[in-house]
């Protein structure tokens, strides 16, 4: 996914982004799931026009994983079973961008450090993923209320970024 957001196609995106998130973020915008993907389909443009172009994007290993979404029920004799169906996984991202400074017209190189949120229904090699500088914890655990309570049993991955050096 990452390689193909480097070449601009915003587009996997959106048909990537793991599906619960995606409903909840077209029911905060006016026309749903056409105005999410017309404003993922914008990214590039906006970039462009403001002088700002993705260099590099790497995917670093997994910082934690663990077992989500809980099914309750009962076994045969009647015994309470407990079954995890998915895996989440933190994914930390690292990004270079080149961007213009709008003062001086020189380029510079921005890095962003982030993470994706990987989540994979068990026994398929189907991945969807959330974009983990767009989220909160609070978000997360709507969905995914197993998550540990204990912050730093989480594993989250390092967020932030800086200029990293001037071109010449």
């Amino acid at each position: 996914m990452g390689q193909q957001v480097l070449q601009g196609n915003f587009r996997v995106a959106l048909d990537r982004m793991y599906p619960r998130w995606k409903k909840r973020a077209a029911k905060k915008l006016q026309g749903g799931q056409a105005e999410l993907a017309k404003r993922l389909a914008e990214i590039p443009k906006e970039m462009a026009k403001q002088g700002i172009s993705m260099l590099n994007y790497e995917v670093q290993k997994p910082t934690s994983a663990h077992e989500v979404v809980l099914l309750r029920g009962e076994d045969k004799q009647g015994r309470p079973i407990k079954m995890y169906l998915e895996w989440l996984v933190f994914v930390p991202t690292r990004a270079e961008y080149r961007v213009i400074d709008p003062a001086t017209r020189l380029p510079r190189k921005i890095e962003t450090l982030g993470f994706q949120v990987a989540v994979n229904k068990k026994g398929t090699r189907d991945w969807h993923f959330i974009d983990g500088r767009n989220c909160s914890i609070a978000d997360l655990r709507s969905f995914f209320p197993s998550l540990p309570v204990d912050q730093g049993l989480l594993g989250l991955p390092e967020i932030g970024g800086g200029e990293i050096g001037r071109e010449r």
